[in-house]
């Protein structure tokens, strides 16, 4: 009879846990638009965003997407944490791309690093 308690408090606990998980995920849902701006080339064909132009990151069911166009034609993607802290990546041509970041109120700060370029993205105020 106490183990039958107990798996059942586990259980309880459990589903509590990632029911708190879900909802901090989607805390954060929403289109985010910044720039990007070319912070350091390595390989020297990078190419610079140009003037005044915004890119979108999404958030959904804690899962970010970012169009990543400057270079590569690729969307990365990851999960974003309940403290507002992600990851996002893809495959291009010439290796992965990542982009790490984090979200803060409407304030959205990250970098996003490439085999050649670094950039860093920011929202707009």
């Amino acid at each position: 009879m106490l183990l039958k308690r107990l798996g059942l408090g586990l259980l309880l606990g459990m589903g509590l846990a990632v029911g708190a998980w879900a909802q901090g995920s989607t805390m954060f849902d929403g289109q985010y638009t910044g720039e990007l701006v070319l912070v350091r080339e390595m390989k020297g064909d990078c190419t610079q965003p140009p003037f005044g132009a915004v890119y979108p990151l999404t958030i959904s069911g804690g899962v970010v997407r970012f169009a990543y166009v400057p270079r590569f034609a690729t969307t990365l993607s990851g999960r974003i944490a309940p403290d507002g802290v992600f990851k996002a990546a893809a495959r291009a041509r010439k290796g992965f791309v990542q982009m790490t970041g984090r979200v803060q109120g409407n304030l959205v700060t990250a970098e996003i690093v490439s085999p050649s370029c670094i950039y860093t993205f920011q929202t707009r105020n």
